[in-house]
């Protein structure tokens, strides 16, 4: 069983994230919500997310299914590529003819790593929607101005939480990789 964020110490929720399937793990972030999501946030403070964590093989799309702390449609995954030396991705959810598909390239410093909405790659894969930037409307109103900030739980798993002009916007989610 894996421990929820808030009664166990960080290394119980990796070890138990990381003894159990991609589904088990999947079903168990599914039944977060924002207290544990924030909790998972807290404790995996300093746990940098590397970039490899995210991005497969030049080419290969990565899946990183994810829960969001939005009291609706919080379901979600963040589909992830590296091409020509750049990772890119967006948000592939039942949404998204409204609120766009929220292009992102993958920033990184080196040591951890961010979903960049404020920048997007010039094409896209043909899995990949169109490309189509963050600034019009609706798109702003959801993915506007935004960056993810990451880190890592376990092997498989990150926490993140959404930040506009570096402030939090109070919204988390996690991916699990697939």
């Amino acid at each position: 069983m894996i421990p929820l964020p808030s009664l166990a110490p960080i290394a119980a929720v990796v070890a138990a994230l990381d003894a159990h399937t991609t589904d088990e793990a999947v079903n168990w972030m599914r039944g977060l919500g924002k207290r544990e999501l924030v909790a998972l946030w807290e404790k995996s403070e300093g746990n940098d997310a590397p970039i490899e964590a995210l991005q497969g093989k030049e080419g290969e799309i990565i899946i990183h299914e994810g829960q969001n702390s939005l009291p609706l449609f919080n379901a979600f995954q963040k589909r992830v590529v590296l091409r020509n030396g750049k990772v890119q991705g967006y948000n592939h959810q039942a949404m998204s003819w409204i609120t766009g598909p929220g292009h992102f390239l993958v920033q990184t410093d080196g040591t951890t790593s961010w979903f960049d909405y404020t920048v997007v790659a010039t094409d896209a894969p043909a899995e990949f929607p169109p490309i189509k930037g963050n600034d019009g409307f609706p798109d702003k109103l959801v993915y506007g101005g935004m960056i993810d900030k990451l880190r890592r739980v376990g092997t498989r798993a990150l926490i993140g939480a959404a930040f506009r002009a570096d402030k939090p916007t109070g919204d988390y989610f996690m991916l699990i990789r697939r």
